[in-house]
């Protein structure tokens, strides 16, 4: 009993954190978006940034724009695709549904809101669309959620955790830095990758579990579940 307390109290943790929290974060920003609310935070991290960060931040921040961009993200995210689906059908497909998800929602959620790109700063990177939420920082939390999830039961799991929260924060920072986001459009972002991959998971989690057990295995092949 004492046993099954205390899982319950680590699934409702994480429902929390992983999930309840970011939506709520999402849902609070574009609410207050769209009511035109002026986030006094905004402009003065945009500017200190800008002339604060070192030297060499200028070059890793346009790297990251275009490594993040639909270019680079749209072929690496196939590669991904195809490896994770030959290892198990149900690890594809947790895969196409959590970044395939959260990309279509940020581009709705960029049609709904609507929010014009900051003038804060000159641009360093070239941008067309709406301002929020970033699609570059969707897409980096999402991607980390959705790897540390399907390699959750091996040793990958903590490399993976360390190094994609250092990307997606790299990645939010960077395109503050760039000057074509508001940093509650980065936190925006980070609010729906996390959260819609994270909310997948907990949907699919008995298949992928299930795959995870099964890829243990040895001499185990992929399998169409």
């Amino acid at each position: 009993m004492l046993l099954w307390t205390r899982q319950h109290w680590r699934q409702l943790l994480t429902l929390a954190l992983l999930i309840l929290l970011p939506l709520f974060v999402l849902g609070k920003l574009a609410d207050d978006i769209r009511e035109r609310e002026v986030f006094g935070f905004d402009a003065p991290v945009t500017l200190w940034l800008r002339a604060n960060a070192p030297a060499w931040f200028r070059q890793v921040a346009l790297v990251l724009s275009a490594f993040g961009s639909a270019t680079w993200m749209t072929p690496v995210s196939a590669l991904l695709l195809v490896v994770f689906w030959r290892k198990s059908a149900a690890m594809g497909r947790y895969f196409l549904f959590s970044l395939g998800g959260v990309m279509l929602l940020n581009i709705l959620l960029k049609a709904l809101i609507g929010r014009v790109r900051p003038q804060i700063v000159a641009w360093l990177w070239q941008e067309g669309d709406k301002s929020f939420p970033s699609g570059h920082a969707t897409m980096a939390a999402a991607l980390t959620v959705t790897l540390v999830a399907l390699l959750w039961r091996t040793g990958w799991r903590w490399p993976l955790i360390v190094v994609g929260t250092l990307y997606t924060l790299l990645m939010g920072t960077a395109r503050v830095y760039v000057g074509v986001h508001y940093p509650t459009d980065v936190l925006g972002g980070w609010a729906l990758g996390v959260g819609w991959a994270a909310g997948t998971a907990l949907v699919l989690w008995p298949r992928l579990r299930q795959a995870q057990q099964h890829a243990e295995q040895p001499g185990a092949v992929a399998h169409a579940d």
